[in-house]
């Protein structure tokens, strides 16, 4: 737990030291952690070098995608339709049909597309709104410490399958800490909503935090995996760290797009 504790303590200073200095440099270091994240994922599943070309043509892709939303303003729709382009061309190229076809073409197709979006949107926020950009992660990091703080303390009934170490106590401190403190958050310092608005708004995203944290362990174990990477002591991957958030920061879009 100290080890976990403080490498999350590093994380996070690292992302809101970047901040302070300058909004650019925390979207670059995203772009960092979100190639990270990227080759963690592409490595569950492709890990020979048959698939060097693939990996490369979709983290160009996905560099893509985020550069421009931190310094240019092209056509998004012309890079999504580069992206299909680029990474479904290959198939031709692979003799063996098992090595590469158009499920694998689909599978990288997504995470391009998946990670691009989400950290996008945390690229977007830190440029529109500095606020909101630290809420996403101030809901998904209180949500994860305090349910794991409450699970290791008064934990006894497992919560699911996909996680074995998340307990159903857990959850529920952690949703409830997590409502209440990223609620105190947004109602002071981003505001915009009542107080009953904003304890709905935090209640969603908690929960979709714990989703996203359900959803990354649903994929580690479809492939037999642990964690995505040992990048990070305590915790796993940058993909172990940041699936809470992920999901966080595509909830907070949708919502905002509706209220």
């Amino acid at each position: 737990m100290k080890q976990r504790t403080i490498s999350g303590i590093i994380l996070l200073l690292i992302l809101i030291g970047s901040l302070v200095i300058n909004v650019k440099l925390f979207d670059i270091v995203i772009l960092v952690i979100a190639l990270i994240g990227f080759n963690e994922f592409f490595n569950t599943k492709y890990s020979k070098k048959d698939y060097l070309v693939v990996k490369i043509l979709a983290m160009i892709n996905l560099i893509l995608l985020l550069f421009n939303k931190i310094f240019y303003n092209f056509d998004t729709g012309a890079i999504v339709a580069l992206t299909i382009l680029t990474l479904t061309i290959p198939i031709i190229f692979y003799k063996d049909n098992k090595l590469y076809n158009i499920i694998d073409a689909l599978y990288v197709l997504g995470m391009v597309f998946f990670l691009g979006i989400a950290f996008s949107n945390i690229i977007y926020l830190s440029n529109d709104n500095l606020a909101k950009c630290i809420f996403i992660f101030i809901i998904a990091f209180i949500s994860d410490t305090y349910a794991y703080i409450g699970g290791s303390l008064i934990g006894k009934h497992k919560f699911t399958e996909l996680s074995p170490n998340k307990t159903i106590e857990g959850v529920v401190i952690g949703v409830l800490m997590g409502t209440v403190i990223g609620g105190m958050y947004y109602f002071n310092v981003v505001s915009g909503l009542t107080l009953s608005q904003t304890l709905v708004l935090c209640l969603v995203l908690t929960v979709l935090s714990v989703m996203g944290d359900l959803l990354f362990s649903s994929i580690k174990r479809n492939f037999g995996e642990k964690d995505f990477s040992n990048l990070i002591p305590g915790h796993g991957g940058i993909l172990d760290r940041f699936d809470s958030i992920l999901y966080v920061s595509l909830g907070l879009y949708i919502i905002m797009s509706i209220i």
